[in-house]
C-alpha cells in the first residue's frame, strides 16, 4: 500500500494528539542554546508555526560558518568500523594478521587460514571498538566499560530480533555517554543537563551535553507496534549486559533508540562514515528541499554548518535531509519514513506544473514529444518500489484519472504512466545488479541500452532521476573498465543535468551542492589526466582533443574549487585538493596554448640584400670625329634572395 501523506498512528496516539490540540502550544525556550549567538552570526527564534529555528543575524555571503557542534554521542558506521577511532573519530592505523578461516555463519573452518586487516589498537574483549592509539583507548575506558559486554553480544542479538545493529550500538553509546557525564558513573539518574558551550572552531568545541539529547523529539508514536516490540525484545537482552550502575529502564532505552534514528546525521570523515547525534543542529536547522545551508563533517567527528548561498538578514537557515535529485514524492516518502514528517517546504508546496520537480520523474508526451505529462495529485504514486509489490492498491486509487501534457494538452491515464515507470525501474535494477556483481561489460551494455530505450526514444524526460542514476552508474562502470573517454562523456551529462535547464527558475539542486561539486571534481580530474595522456599526439586531431580536455578540466575544477571552498572552507583538505588540481590544469592549459601559439607564428624571413648601386658614369671625353660607339649597358645587380 502506498504511503499516506501523514504518518499512521495507533488509537492511543490519536487520542493523545487530540488532547494536545485543546492545550495551547507553548513556544520553546531558547535560553539554553542562546550562547551560540555570541560566536556565530545567527539568531535563535521560536514560534507556534515553525517551532525552534535559526535565522541570519545579518546579511551572510555564501560560505559563512554558522554552527560548529561536536556530537553528544556517535558511532562509526558498520562499513567503516576499523577505519575510525571509536572515541575521537580520527583515522585508525591498521595491520594484517593471519587467523583461522571463518565460514558464512562466523564459525571456524578447521585447517584453513586467512589474512585479515585489523586495527592496530582495539578492545581485546569485545573486539567491537577500534582506536587510533593506546592513549585514546585509555581515555575511552570509563565509557567503553559500560558498553563492552553488551557490544560483544550485539551482533547475534540484532540478527535474532531483526533490529539494526547500528541502532543497538547507538543506544549503548548514549548510555555510556550518560554514565560518564561529569566523569563519574554514579551520576546516572541525576541531572545530566547543562548548557552547551559553543565555539567558533572545531578544535575549541566540546561535545554537546547528554541532557540536550532529551530536548529532541523521539516520534516514537509514529513507529509500527511490531517495530517497537522488536526493539524492546532486543534492548531487553542488551540492558541485561550493561552494568547495573549505568543501566536505564527499557522504556528509556527505546526512547533513546527512537531519538537517535529520527535525529541522526550521517557525517563523512575522510573516506569513512559515522552517525552522530547533534542536538543543537537538529533542533534549529530545519529541512528544506531548496536549502541555503549545508552540514559537513570534519576530522574528529565535528559537524560544520555553512551557508551555500547569499542569505539576507532575518532569513531562516535551512539544510536538507533528502537527496535533492529525486522526484518530489520520493523525497517526501524518504523523509516520512526516516524523519517522520511530510515535507511542506516551498519547493514541495509549489504546483507541480510550475516546478522543476515535474522533470525529475517526468514521462514525455507521446503526442508532441516536447512536454512531460503532469498529474498534480501524485501522493498515491509516491512509493514506486512499494507499488511494484502491491499494484492493486494503486489501481483502486487512481483508476480513471488522467495526466495532461504541459505543452499540447494531450491526456493519458495515470495507470499507464505507472506502468512506464515500473518498466524503467525493472530495467534499471537489472543493469545495476550486474554492476554490483562485477559483470562490468554486461552492465555497461545494459545501462547504455537503458539510455537508448528511455531517453533517445523520448520515453522519459532527460532530467528523469532514473536516467541520471543510469549515467552515474555508467561513470563508475566505464572508469573501472578504463574507458575514460566514455566516463568523461557521461560525467559531463550528469553535471549538466544537475544544473538544470536554463528555462527553469529553480535548479534541481543548489549551485554549490556537495554532490554536484564532487561530480565537477571528478570530471575535471579525468579531463586533466586524459589531456596529459594525449599530449604526445601531435596531429591536428590530437591537439584538438587535448585542447578540449584542458578547457573542460579548467572550467570544471574552477567550479569544484569554488564550491568546495564554500562548502568546506578555504583551508579544508577538500578545498586544498581542488586548488592543487586547478593549478595543475591552468599550468597545463597555459603551456599548451603557448606551444600551439608558437607553432602558428611564421618564421622570420632572411633579410633581403639591397640592390647594388649602378656604376657612376665615366667622365666625358672629346669624341673623335668618327661615328660614336654605343653606350655600355650596366649588368643588373643579383639579389641574394633571387631564385
Amino acid at each position: 500500500m502506498a504511503a499516506t501523506t501523514e504518518p499512521t498512528v495507533d488509537n492511543t496516539a490519536t487520542q493523545t494528539a487530540a488532547a494536545k490540540k485543546k492545550t495551547k502550544k507553548v513556544v520553546a525556550d531558547n535560553s539554553k542554546y542562546q550562547g551560540v549567538e555570541k560566536v556565530m552570526p545567527i539568531a535563535l527564534k521560536s514560534s507556534h508555526a515553525k517551532g525552534r529555528h535559526a535565522v541570519a543575524a545579518r546579511d551572510l555571503v555564501a560560505g559563512t560558518l554558522v554552527a560548529v557542534e561536536k556530537a553528544a554521542a556517535g558511532i562509526v558506521r558498520n562499513q567503516s568500523f576499523i577505519n575510525l577511532c571509536h572515541r575521537c573519530f580520527g583515522p585508525v592505523a591498521t595491520k594484517t594478521q593471519s587467523r583461522t578461516k571463518l565460514d558464512a555463519a562466523g564459525k571456524e573452518v578447521a585447517g584453513q587460514k586467512e589474512t585479515v586487516t585489523v586495527p592496530s589498537h582495539s578492545c581485546g574483549t569485545c573486539k567491537m571498538a577500534a582506536y587510533c592509539s593506546e592513549a585514546c583507548a585509555k581515555q575511552h575506558e570509563p565509557e567503553h566499560t559500560v558498553q563492552c559486554a553488551a557490544l560483544a553480544k550485539c551482533n547475534p542479538i540484532a540478527t535474532a530480533h531483526s533490529v539494526q545493529l547500528e541502532t543497538l550500538r547507538a543506544v549503548l553509546a548514549l548510555i555510556g555517554r550518560r554514565a560518564v557525564q561529569g566523569g563519574k558513573p554514579e551520576l546516572v539518574g541525576q541531572d545530566v543537563g547543562g548548557e552547551p558551550e559553543f565555539a567558533a572552531q572545531a578544535v575549541e568545541a566540546k561535545a554537546t551535553p547528554f541532557g540536550c539529547v532529551l530536548d529532541l523529539n523521539s516520534n516514537r508514536h509514529y513507529l509500527k507496534r511490531s517495530a517497537i516490540k522488536q526493539q524492546q525484545a532486543a534492548l531487553k537482552e542488551v540492558l541485561e549486559l550493561v552494568p547495573e550502575a549505568a543501566r536505564v529502564s527499557l522504556s528509556e532505552a527505546v526512547e533513546l533508540a527512537c531519538i537517535f534514528t529520527t535525529n541522526q546525521h550521517q557525517i563523512a570523515v575522510g573516506g569513512s562514515q559515522m552517525l552522530g547525534l547533534y542536538p543543537f543542529s537538529a533542533l534549529y536547522f530545519a529541512h528544506s528541499c531548496n536549502p541555503n545551508c549545508v552540514y559537513v563533517g570534519e576530522v574528529g567527528g565535528a559537524m560544520y554548518v555553512r551557508t551555500i548561498a547569499d542569505v539576507s538578514a532575518d532569513t531562516e537557515l535551512t539544510v536538507t535531509y533528502a537527496d535533492l535529485f529525486q522526484p518530489r514524492e520520493q523525497r517526501r516518502r524518504d523523509l516520512l519514513l526516516s524523519r517522520h514528517f511530510w515535507c511542506k517546504c516551498r519547493r514541495c508546496s509549489q504546483a507541480l506544473s510550475q516546478s522543476v520537480d515535474r522533470l525529475m520523474d517526468g514521462i514525455q508526451c507521446t503526442a508532441c514529444h516536447r512536454g512531460v505529462m503532469i498529474f498534480e495529485e501524485t501522493k498515491e504514486v509516491q512509493d514506486i518500489n512499494e507499488l511494484m509489490t502491491d499494484i492493486s492498491a494503486l489501481d483502486q486509487e487512481i483508476q480513471g484519472k488522467f495526466a495532461e501534457c504541459e505543452s499540447c494538452s494531450a491526456q493519458i491515464e495515470v495507470t499507464h504512466l505507472v506502468d512506464v515507470l515500473k518498466a524503467a525501474i525493472t530495467d534499471y535494477s537489472s543493469a545495476h545488479m550486474l554492476m554490483q556483481q562485477g559483470q562490468l561489460e554486461r552492465a555497461r551494455v545494459q545501462l547504455e541500452r537503458f539510455v537508448g530505450n528511455y531517453e533517445e526514444r523520448r520515453v522519459l524526460s532527460p532530467y528523469n532521476a532514473y536516467l541520471i542514476n543510469a549515467y552515474i552508474a555508467l561513470i563508475r562502470v566505464c572508469t573501472q573498465l578504463n574507458d575514460v573517454d566514455r566516463a568523461i562523456r557521461y560525467n559531463t551529462i550528469v553535471v549538466e543535468r544537475m544544473l538544470g535547464p536554463d528555462t527553469e527558475s529553480m535548479a534541481p539542486v543548489p549551485a554549490h551542492y556537495p554532490q554536484l561539486a564532487e561530480y565537477q571534481m571528478s570530471l575535471g580530474d579525468m579531463c586533466l589526466k586524459q589531456a596529459k595522456k594525449k599530449a604526445g599526439n601531435r596531429t591536428p586531431a590530437g591537439r584538438s582533443v587535448s585542447r578540449r580536455y584542458l578547457r573542460e578540466a579548467k572550467a570544471s575544477l574552477e567550479a569544484a574549487y569554488k564550491s568546495r571552498v564554500i562548502i568546506h572552507g578555504e583551508n579544508s583538505p577538500r578545498a586544498v585538493e581542488a586548488r592543487r588540481l586547478l593549478e595543475s590544469a591552468k599550468k597545463e592549459h597555459d603551456e599548451f596554448v603557448k606551444a600551439t601559439t608558437d607553432k602558428k607564428k611564421p618564421k622570420k624571413p632572411e633579410p633581403v640584400a639591397a640592390p647594388a648601386p649602378a656604376p657612376a658614369p665615366a667622365a666625358a671625353t672629346p669624341a673623335p670625329v668618327a661615328a660614336p660607339a654605343p653606350a655600355p649597358v650596366a649588368a643588373p645587380a643579383v639579389s641574394t634572395s633571387s631564385a
